[in-house]
């Protein structure tokens, strides 16, 4: 399950968010850019499902740019109440189901799409996710993720002393440190291909429309995957 801190965090932020992601809050702007870099591998119908889904914003994002189904995944119930807010404030259907990441409910060769934000770091040892995920994907369809490991990052420079310190981002919730090659690996192994990584996040930590539009253009850099707070990774289940 995950914290009652965590639970009041989607919450705030989901009573700033937009159903088109405009607007110069910092959140609005991040998943719009999730959803530009997503795109170009969506299928445009079938069935997508958000694992580890807090407030189901991606998912519900992609179903506006999408004809697909859309089913959101959490062990929180709390998150599931807002994925179902979000629902509503997008103005599309989506299934909402209590399950557990490492254990998805669901046969194999189930979904077009398989998503995940800010899940896997949360896990010591995220390969039982990513093979939970990679399983219900159909042939040929797509796997996505963002992940924000334990690392040092510019946006995250007040954090730096906690993260030396413990791998716990709050109680209860721990952090690993398992960067883009770590996950490679691991998809390859599952047996996916096509696999691509863009580090981002190598803006300042304040959380303003200016510090992300004048440093965003260094995404997918070096300097990214050094000073960058999170990565995207997309990858196709082999045929």
């Amino acid at each position: 399950m995950k914290s009652s801190a965590w639970d009041k965090i989607w919450r705030a932020s989901n009573r700033s968010a937009r159903a088109d992601f405009s607007g110069s809050l910092l959140d609005n702007l991040i998943n719009q850019y999730k959803i530009d870099f997503i795109r170009p591998f969506l299928p445009d119908s079938g069935h997508a499902v958000e694992i580890g889904c807090g407030s189901a914003r991606l998912l519900a994002g992609i179903g506006k740019v999408t004809h697909l189904s859309l089913v959101a995944v959490d062990s929180s119930l709390e998150a599931l109440d807002l994925a179902c807010e979000t629902s509503k404030l997008f103005s599309k259907p989506i299934e909402c189901i209590c399950a557990d990441a490492q254990h998805l409910p669901f046969t194999d060769n189930s979904f077009d799409i398989v998503l995940s934000g800010g899940l896997l770091e949360h896990f010591p040892d995220p390969q039982p996710v990513l093979a939970s995920m990679v399983r219900i994907l159909r042939p040929g369809a797509i796997f996505y993720a963002d992940v924000v490991p334990r690392k040092f990052s510019l946006f995250r420079i007040r954090e730096l002393g906690r993260m030396l310190r413990s791998q716990w981002l709050m109680p209860g919730i721990s952090e690993s440190t398992h960067g883009p090659s770590y996950y490679i690996k691991q998809l390859e192994a599952l047996g996916c291909t096509d696999i691509r990584v863009k580090s981002c996040g190598i803006y300042l930590p304040w959380k303003t429309a200016v510090a992300w539009n004048i440093t965003r253009w260094l995404d997918g850099t070096v300097i990214a995957r050094w000073f960058g707070w999170y990565f995207m990774i997309t990858a196709r289940r082999s045929r």
